[in-house]
C-alpha cells in the first residue's frame, strides 16, 4: 500500500476535497519529516494537524513513565512524582509516558541539590522556577499567535503547509532561545547577590530583611478600559508594563510583581524607591486618569522571589488612599532619603492597622 493509499484509508485525505492539492502538500511534508500516519491521524482528530511537525519536534526522543525514569535515576518513586508536583505540572498516570530522555538531567541535578539544600526549600524553589517557566511558556505562546499565526489566517494567504512549517520554525527558536537562560540567570543571581548583602549589610537577623516596598497603581483604568478594543486595551497594558520594567530596573529596584494596572516593587533605598515612584506616576499620566504610589520602608520577609509582612501590607494599604498624581510614604521613608521633601499628610487610620500611621507627601 503507497501512503497516499494509506492516508486515504486512515480518513485523513480526500482526493476529491476542495483542498486535496494543499492537504497532499502537508501530509507529504509531514511524511518527510519521520511523522508516521498514526500520529498525523491522531493531529486531525484534535485539529492540530499544522502543529505535528513542531510538537514532535519541541519535546525529542524517548518517552519514559514515572517507573521508568525513576530507575533510571536513582530516585524514588515518590521523589519523582513529588517533583513534578511541585513543577505545577498537571498529575500523569503511572503507565502515561509523559517524561523524555531530557528530563532525566533535571532529576539527577535535583538529586543532587537535595544533598545540600533543605527539601522544603527545595521543593519551593522547583515550584517557583516552575511557575515562572510556565510565564515564560505561555508569553512565547502567545507572541507566536500574534505574530505570526493570527497575521498568517488574518490575510488569508498561507497555506497549512505554510503554517507548518511556520510553527516548526518557531519551536527551532524557541530550542535555541532557550541558551539565553543560562548567562541570564547568572547575571540575575549576581545582581541578586549583590542586592541581598547592600541590604543585610550590618545586620544579624536572617529572618528579614529591610526594604523599601513599592506600590503603583493607574487611576480610573477599570472605567477606561471598558471603553477600548481588545487590541487597544492590550497596547496600553503592553505600554505600562514596559515602562515599569525599564524604569524599576535603572534605578536599582527590583520588579517583584506585575497585577493587572499595578506594580509592586522593592528598592533597598528609599530614594531610589521615590525615584522609580516618581517616574512610574509621571508616566502613568500618559496612560490613563494618572497614577498614584505608596512606599513603605522597614523590615520584611523574603520568599520565592516574593515579599511579605507588615511593612508590604502598610505600602499596600497607602497606596489605596492616595489620590492621582500623590506618591505617599511612612515616616521610615522620610529619614532614610536625604535630599528630597516631604509634606505632612497627616496620621491616617489604614485598614488591618491598630494605630493611626503618620504619613508623607513627596513634593514633586
Amino acid at each position: 500500500m503507497t501512503a497516499l493509499d494509506e492516508w486515504v484509508a486512515a480518513g485523513i485525505y480526500d482526493p476529491d476535497a476542495p483542498d486535496a492539492a494543499q492537504r497532499l502538500e502537508l501530509l507529504e511534508w509531514l511524511a518527510a519529516q519521520d511523522i508516521d500516519t498514526a500520529a498525523m491521524v491522531e493531529a486531525c482528530e484534535r485539529g492540530q494537524l499544522n502543529a505535528l511537525a513542531g510538537d514532535k519536534k519541541l519535546r525529542p526522543g524517548r518517552r519514559m513513565t514515572v517507573h521508568q525514569i525513576a530507575q533510571e535515576v536513582g530516585l524514588p518513586f515518590e521523589t519523582v512524582i513529588a517533583v513534578h508536583r511541585s513543577t505545577g505540572m498537571p498529575p500523569s498516570a503511572d503507565d502515561d509516558p509523559v517524561y523524555t530522555e531530557a528530563d532525566v538531567q533535571m532529576f539527577r541535578l535535583f538529586g543532587l541539590a537535595s544533598q545540600v539544600f533543605s527539601a522544603d526549600e527545595l521543593s519551593h524553589f522547583v515550584r517557583v522556577v516552575g511557575n515562572s517557566m510556565r510565564r515564560i511558556a505561555e508569553a512565547a505562546g502567545e507572541m507566536f499567535l500574534r505574530d505570526v499565526e493570527a497575521p498568517i489566517y488574518e490575510h488569508h494567504d498561507g497555506t497549512p503547509l505554510e503554517m507548518a512549517k511556520a510553527n516548526l520554525a518557531g519551536i527551532e527558536l524557541a530550542h535555541m532561545a532557550s541558551g539565553i537562560f543560562d548567562p541570564m540567570f547568572r547575571s540575575h543571581l549576581e545582581m541578586a547577590t549583590r542586592t541581598v548583602r547592600r541590604a543585610r549589610e550590618g545586620q544579624e537577623d536572617y529572618s528579614t530583611v529591610p526594604l523599601t516596598i513599592g506600590f503603583v497603581d493607574l487611576s480610573g483604568f477599570t472605567s477606561r478600559s471598558s471603553s477600548m478594543s481588545p487590541s487597544e486595551l492590550l497596547d496600553l497594558v503592553m505600554t505600562f508594563e514596559a515602562a515599569r520594567v525599564d524604569l524599576v530596573g535603572e534605578h536599582g529596584g527590583r520588579l517583584v510583581k506585575l497585577i493587572g494596572d499595578e506594580v509592586m516593587f522593592s528598592a533597598v533605598e528609599p530614594i531610589e524607591a521615590c525615584t522609580i515612584a516618581n517616574g512610574l506616576v509621571r508616566h502613568a499620566s500618559k496612560l490613563a486618569d494618572g497614577g498614584r504610589a505608596g512606599l513603605a520602608y522597614g523590615h520584611v520577609i523574603t520568599s520565592g522571589g516574593d515579599v511579605y509582612g507588615e511593612i508590604v501590607n502598610l505600602a499596600s494599604r497607602i497606596v489605596d488612599i492616595a489620590v492621582p498624581g500623590e506618591i505617599l510614604v511612612n515616616q521610615a521613608v522620610t529619614e532614610r532619603a536625604d535630599g528630597l521633601r516631604f509634606d505632612p499628610a497627616g496620621r491616617r487610620q489604614l485598614k488591618g492597622f491598630a494605630e493611626p500611621v503618620r504619613l508623607w507627601s513627596l513634593e514633586p
